[in-house]
């Protein structure tokens, strides 16, 4: 073995070397701390030295105080009336955090003399509030709190509700489970716990594994509260169905069917819990059939994988040995991964040993604490209530953690107790940004169809929209690329509408006909916060405000888009008359370019010709080109019974008038 077994492993997962034993490289196989020890030798000391350390810091807050060292003082420093205060304002956060009703006056109090009460039972708050607390309360005269406000205000004063996640202690409905492994020790699971099924085509109940899985985020958590909708939150299915496809998501279906194929049961239980606010509660609870079939198919496939990649590390000689040596790994193995597998592996074999009888069974044995990764120490305590010896080491071992880490926690302990000295308006942030979160999380978002309509009535939106304290800085939306079609051509790309000035176009005098399809700015800008297109454009005067300014301004929505379609409506009709006054001038001049003075009868025709000049309304210029057309029709019936009319000039007249024929259809096709 090198030198230092302990090159290439990384830094943040190298807990064991001030966590275990360390044993010579010639050294025996690594000795196995029971769990009896470890609360004797190891856990009592660091509880004693946390007692001394808050001695230690009482005494020194009595000798600034300049008062005296004794009980009486003590608590009077502990529960006195500035420690009540603070207590009650950190309490008071934490339940109007979490949308429960605040503490009215004297209720901590009664809260304390409660816990002081219960504190004499050592059995679960259902059993001491509806056994000992009513008796005790009328004995002695004394007022006991209602056992749901109790522990409402219970999780809010530890910062965190443990949701109960292993059962009671007088019940057998779960158990604990360690390690399990087959035959082939290859292949193991370490399920949550075992329970009992009560089945309908079983006589007794069945045992099976129990698979318990937290979602932490949005999406998933609405993901699991969907299906609960679709199914219910109690589902009876079978191993692969459509039913067990919907509950159980891909990732965690082939852990369910190892933990069958490893203990031999026919059934398995996956629950889904949420975590929000710190708050754990159960979404949905599936009870899965796995066939025999379905099992031993599983086993085949998995032995194919195992015995190549793993045989190595389960030889006879080598479990017998209790170490690693270099000639033992195949070609595949990297010196990386060689190094980490030496150091576990004398963990590993110590433990098969403790755990094997001398017939060669396997029996079974309380889980080791010390056994805990660092990386799992770490993911169990970002979740309350996941595993409970994690959870009381972090609280009891205060003083002795590193330095470093000390300081942190330290800081996590003592933020919360100066909320109180917050500003109302960060407080208030606070409470907008969690109640964001939940109306995502139930409504959905974005809002893709009547955002107008939405944004006007719900009373959560329209405070979103007129909230000061979030961003609603215009934000540019990402270009969209045109779709290839298969011959090469590309999909045209249809620009995004202002939501706010989008609506009907003009309506045709008289009727309720809508002469344009729709009316509205285009946009590439977005509220980052809404989540809608909004128009960066002013339509109207000097001061007139764009649709995104007014959208963050004022109440009535729905009025302002009124107002905005209105605007806009004007302003395209005065661009559409300026259009046609440049039409009219173009038909002026067109008329004049085709009659031409060249004969007398010409100049005579042109001088009674009927002038159009910027008439206001289009129909006008129309009538005035009709009368010319008209005119022209005359002068020619002239011209071919007249003697005095060469047949030059009839066929110039005749010119003339195709001319004008011409131009007169060429309107009716743009009218």
């Amino acid at each position: 073995m090198p030198p230092d077994p302990f090159t290439g492993i990384p830094a943040d997962i190298q807990a064991f070397r001030d966590g275990w034993t360390e044993i010579t490289d010639h050294g025996h196989p690594y000795e196995v701390v029971l769990a009896r020890d470890f609360s004797d030798d190891y856990l009592a000391e660091r509880i004693c030295g946390t007692f001394r350390n808050m001695g230690d810091k009482v005494t020194s807050s009595l000798v600034s105080l300049g008062k005296e060292v004794s009980r009486a003082s003590i608590l009077e420093l502990l529960l006195g009336d500035v420690a009540i205060v603070r207590l009650e304002q950190f309490t008071t956060e934490m339940l109007v955090k979490r949308n429960f009703p605040p503490l009215v006056p004297y209720e901590y109090r009664e809260f304390l003399y409660t816990r002081w009460y219960r504190s004499r039972f050592n059995l679960s708050n259902d059993k001491s509030f509806s056994h000992f607390m009513p008796p005790l309360s009328k004995s002695l005269d004394i007022i006991i709190m209602d056992p749901h406000r109790f522990a409402t205000i219970q999780s809010c004063t530890r910062g965190f509700s443990q949701a109960g996640r292993t059962g009671s202690e007088d019940s057998d409905v779960w158990m604990e489970a360690g390690a399990m492994l087959r035959k082939n020790h290859a292949i193991g699971v370490s399920p949550d716990a075992i329970c009992r099924l009560v089945v309908e085509d079983a006589p007794d109940p069945v045992l099976c594994c129990l698979e318990i899985k937290t979602r932490v985020s949005e999406s998933t958590i609405a993901k699991a509260e969907l299906a609960r909708k679709k199914h219910g939150s109690f589902v009876n299915c079978y191993y692969g169905d459509a039913v067990f496809n919907d509950c159980v998501p891909a990732a965690n279906r082939s852990q369910v069917l190892h933990q069958a194929l490893v203990t031999g049961f026919q059934h398995g239980v996956f629950v889904v819990c949420k975590l929000e606010e710190g708050q754990g509660s159960i979404v949905q609870i599936v009870a899965i059939r796995i066939s025999t079939e379905k099992r031993d198919e599983y086993a085949k496939n998995l032995c194919k994988v195992v015995n190549p990649l793993l045989g190595f590390l389960h030889n006879e000689d080598v479990i017998a040995r209790g170490i690693l040596m270099d000639s033992d790994f195949p070609d595949l193995v990297t010196d990386p991964q060689r190094t980490i597998l030496k150091t576990r592996a004398k963990l590993y074999y110590g433990h098969l040993k403790l755990i094997t009888t001398e017939e060669g069974d396997l029996r079974p044995t309380k889980p080791v604490s010390i056994y805990k990764h660092s990386t799992q120490y770490r993911y169990n305590k970002h979740k309350p209530g996941l595993d409970k010896n994690t959870e009381i080491s972090d609280r009891v071992a205060f003083h002795t953690t590193g330095p470093f880490e000390a300081k942190c926690l330290a800081a996590q302990k003592a933020i919360p107790l100066f909320l109180a000295d917050v500003p109302q308006e960060e407080r208030e942030e606070r409470q907008f940004k969690s109640e964001f979160s939940e109306y995502k999380r139930k409504h959905g978002w974005p809002i893709r169809k009547f955002a107008l309509k939405k944004f006007a009535s719900d009373p959560f939106l329209k405070k979103l929209r007129l909230c000061t304290f979030v961003d609603h800085r215009p934000q540019r939306i990402r270009d969209v690329q045109p779709v290839i079609r298969e011959n090469g051509t590309s999909q045209k790309v249809v620009r995004r509408k202002c939501v706010l000035c989008f609506g009907p176009g003009k309506m045709i005098p008289g009727t309720s006909t809508i002469k344009s399809k729709e009316i509205a700015n285009n946009s590439t800008y977005m509220c980052p916060t809404c989540m809608v297109v909004l128009c960066k454009k002013t339509v109207g005067n000097s001061g007139a405000k764009s649709c995104h300014t007014l959208w963050h301004e004022r109440h009535n929505l729905e009025a302002e888009g009124s107002k905005c379609r209105k605007r806009l409506r004007v302003a395209r009709e005065m661009n559409d008359d300026e259009a046609q006054k440049r039409k009219l001038h173009a038909t002026n001049a067109s008329i004049k370019r085709h009659s031409p003075a060249k004969t007398s009868q010409q100049t005579q025709r042109s001088q009674t010709q009927v002038a159009i000049n910027d008439p206001q309304d289009p129909q006008d210029s129309f009538d005035a080109v009709e009368n010319v057309v008209k005119h022209v029709l005359e002068n020619l019936m002239e011209m071919e019974h007249g003697e005095e009319h060469g047949d030059e000039e009839k066929e110039e007249d005749k010119h003339d008038f195709l001319d004008m024929e011409e131009y007169s259809d060429g309107s009716d096709e743009k009218e």
